[in-house]
């Protein structure tokens, strides 16, 4: 088996284990803004560590500008990601979250002139009838997708594309990447951090509970890192597509133990939805 297989699955391990750390918050009742203060502070160390030989490379408005979009991206796509855990089931709300490539590559494609391949398009074709789907009654199922939560996954997608948009800005603009992110996330604690200190200390969870959201999103800052780590490594030694469809596996991984701790199961339109994004993710790392 090649490296980068390995290194593939092991960043679809650990973004599926943070994925699990989000639930786990939301199943418990967390408060979010313990959470992601955990998950930005211990991400942003993480990257700061990663990114310390390119910090001579750090100055100027650019990175400073990109480094905000880039957060702005990240807390509200993470922050309705949390929502959408809380009402509708794990392993639905990762694949539909995974959407936002789609916007990312409409808008290379008319800003950048990048060419949309036909896997691509297909792909994306997919996505849009998941979305579909999951919001009609399929062979005889008698309850929908609870609209709520797909106004938040629509959100989600569009702050998450913001986010990864902006990365590929930056990058088309040679800053370093790593470093945007570092910053980005400094940004996002310095954020959740002002509004613990507003509210005095003050949460309707109980202190156990917030403790818990610390330690939960710390860890989950740690771990997305490392997925994130090993998909770059990978990505450098391996095809592109192939990278890709491994690591959407965090999904199915995430379906399977929100099965296995939490008793959650799909009806049989949100099936159907789940198999479609599924097979959209594929069908664009065929590129």
């Amino acid at each position: 088996m090649e490296f980068y297989i390995i290194e593939a699955m092991l960043g679809a391990f650990m973004f599926g284990i943070g994925g699990m750390l989000f639930k786990l918050n939301a199943h418990a009742h967390g408060d979010d803004n313990y959470f992601f203060l955990g998950l930005y502070t211990v991400g942003a160390i993480c990257f700061l560590i990663d990114g310390y030989e390119e910090l001579g490379n750090f100055g100027g408005m650019a990175y400073y500008i990109m480094a905000a979009i880039v957060g702005l991206g990240s807390a509200g796509g993470n922050y309705t990601f949390s929502q959408g855990m809380r009402l509708g089931p794990a392993g639905l709300t990762s694949a539909f979250a995974k959407a936002n490539i789609v916007i990312v590559i409409l808008i290379s494609s008319l800003y950048y002139g990048e060419i949309i391949s036909l896997s691509e398009g297909l792909g994306i074709l997919f996505f849009f009838a998941a979305m579909v789907v999951v919001n009609i009654k399929v062979g005889g199922s008698t309850k929908e997708t609870s609209g709520k939560w797909f106004f938040i996954l629509l959100a989600c997608i569009l702050l998450l594309a913001f986010r990864n948009g902006g990365l590929k800005v930056a990058n088309e603009m040679a800053l370093s990447g790593v470093l945007v992110i570092a910053f980005a996330y400094i940004y996002c604690a310095i954020y959740f951090a002002a509004i613990l200190i507003k509210k005095g200390g003050q949460s309707k969870a109980p202190k156990e509970t917030r403790k818990k959201s610390l330690i939960y999103g710390s860890s989950c800052g740690f771990v997305s890192f490392g997925g994130l780590y090993f998909y770059v490594t990978a990505l450098k030694t391996g095809p592109g597509g192939v990278v890709v469809t491994i690591f959407s596996l965090d999904m199915f991984f995430i379906l399977i133990m929100s099965y296995l701790f939490f008793g959650e199961r799909l009806n049989r339109n949100q099936k159907i939805g789940f198999v479609l994004s599924a097979m959209g993710l594929a069908l664009i790392g065929l590129k």
